[in-house]
């Protein structure tokens, strides 16, 4: 990764919001690497080893909170900052990262960033500021689940999944999906043939193309547009 990408990095998010100085240090810290499709990051339950940015590829997040095994919550893509979260209590990790597509991110150990903090508080402030916006992701995605609307809550979800939920969304954007028809029934609540049908419509509108553990998603504004209507109209 060359310069003109850590100086896109330093550009956008959380750090930008520190000194150009800071800025600098804290990416001259990070370990660059790699990883295939498969590997898992941090597991629930593990301690919390450091924050990470994905430069390439996809990663996808589950969380454990029930009998019921692994929920599929979101997908990350280029441009995502993760792990923050657990940093600031060192509470165990809350969720599991996996690798979809193979990908090259950077990792700053805990031990780097709380000594980075400790000359340079602010970084904290900062990184706070990271938190917020996953926050809001997943507030936004509770909210979905209240869309009655069956194609507008499937959209909300497919959105999310994109990147492109809400305006300043720090997963990352992208537009082909590696999903099946059983992980998008179970983040929507809806059946499987249920999915199967609406994705059968919105291929027929144009809005996106299915293959075989994929769909490429050709439309965001049509599915955007949804999710007005979809808070009033009777569900489907």
């Amino acid at each position: 990764m060359g310069e003109a990408n850590l100086s896109e990095i330093s550009a956008r998010g959380w750090i930008a919001q520190l000194p150009e100085e800071d800025r600098e240090r804290i990416l001259g810290r990070f370990l660059h690497r790699s990883a295939d499709r498969g590997i898992v990051l941090y597991r629930v339950g593990d301690e919390p080893d450091g924050l990470y940015y994905l430069a390439s590829g996809c990663i996808r997040m589950d969380t454990v909170q029930s009998d019921h095994g692994p929920t599929m919550l979101s997908h990350f893509h280029a441009g995502a900052w993760l792990g923050e979260v657990e940093l600031f209590s060192g509470m165990p990790r809350l969720t599991t990262l996996t690798v979809l597509r193979p990908s090259t991110y950077l990792f700053l150990p805990v031990p780097t960033l709380e000594s980075l903090a400790k000359e340079r508080p602010e970084i904290w402030r900062a990184l706070g500021h990271l938190a917020a916006e996953h926050v809001a992701l997943a507030v936004a995605g509770l909210d979905d689940l209240t869309i009655r609307a069956s194609d507008a809550r499937l959209a909300a979800i497919l959105l999310r999944l994109c990147g492109a939920r809400v305006p300043t969304d720090p997963a990352g954007e992208a537009t082909e999906l590696d999903v099946t028809q059983n992980e998008l029934a179970q983040m929507t609540n809806l059946s499987r043939s249920m999915v199967g049908d609406l994705l059968t419509e919105f291929e027929r509108k144009g809005i996106l193309d299915r293959r075989y553990g994929k769909l490429v998603v050709r439309d965001l504004p049509a599915m955007q547009g949804m999710l007005t209507d979809g808070r009033t109209d009777t569900a489907t």
